[in-house]
C-alpha cells in the first residue's frame, strides 16, 4: 500500500455514509470502462449512424451509457467510454460482453477494452 493509500483511506474513513455518496467513494464508487473499435472498411455517413445505432441500442438493453463514438469520415476505428446509465458499476463480465457483441459484427475487424475505471476520479491517477 502506498502513502497516498493510506492517506486517502484515513481520509475516507472520516467521511460519514452521504459524504461518500455524494463524493462517490467507497461503497459508491462507479466504475466504467474505455473501449477502442477498428472498422475492417472504413465507414461512411450511412454506414455510421447505422453503427451508432445498433450499439446504442445494445447498449440501452444493458442499462448502460456510451460516450465517444465518432471521429473524421471516412472512420476506420473509433472508441467510447461505457458506464452505467443509472448509479452502479460495470463489471469484467459487461466488459467481456461488449466486446463479444462487437466481435460478432460483420464491419468490425477487432474491439479491445481496457480496465476498468472509477467513472468520478479514474483519470487522477
Amino acid at each position: 500500500m502506498s502513502a497516498l493509500d493510506a492517506v486517502s483511506r484515513r481520509r475516507i474513513s472520516k467521511l460519514n455514509t452521504r459524504q461518500r455518496k455524494k463524493l462517490h467513494v467507497a461503497e459508491f464508487q462507479e466504475l466504467g470502462f474505455d473501449v477502442h473499435i477498428t472498422f475492417k472498411a472504413a465507414l461512411d455517413d450511412a454506414a455510421l449512424t447505422a453503427f451508432i445505432n445498433d450499439t446504442l441500442d445494445y447498449a440501452d438493453s444493458r442499462g448502460w451509457m456510451l460516450g465517444g463514438l465518432g471521429g473524421r469520415l471516412p472512420l476506420a476505428e473509433t472508441s467510447a467510454f461505457v458506464c452505467k446509465a443509472a448509479r452502479g458499476s460495470l463489471g469484467d463480465a459487461d466488459r467481456d460482453a461488449l466486446v463479444a457483441w462487437l466481435k460478432a459484427r460483420s464491419d468490425v475487424a477487432s474491439a479491445e477494452a481496457e480496465g476498468l475505471v472509477d467513472v468520478w476520479h479514474g483519470w487522477l491517477a
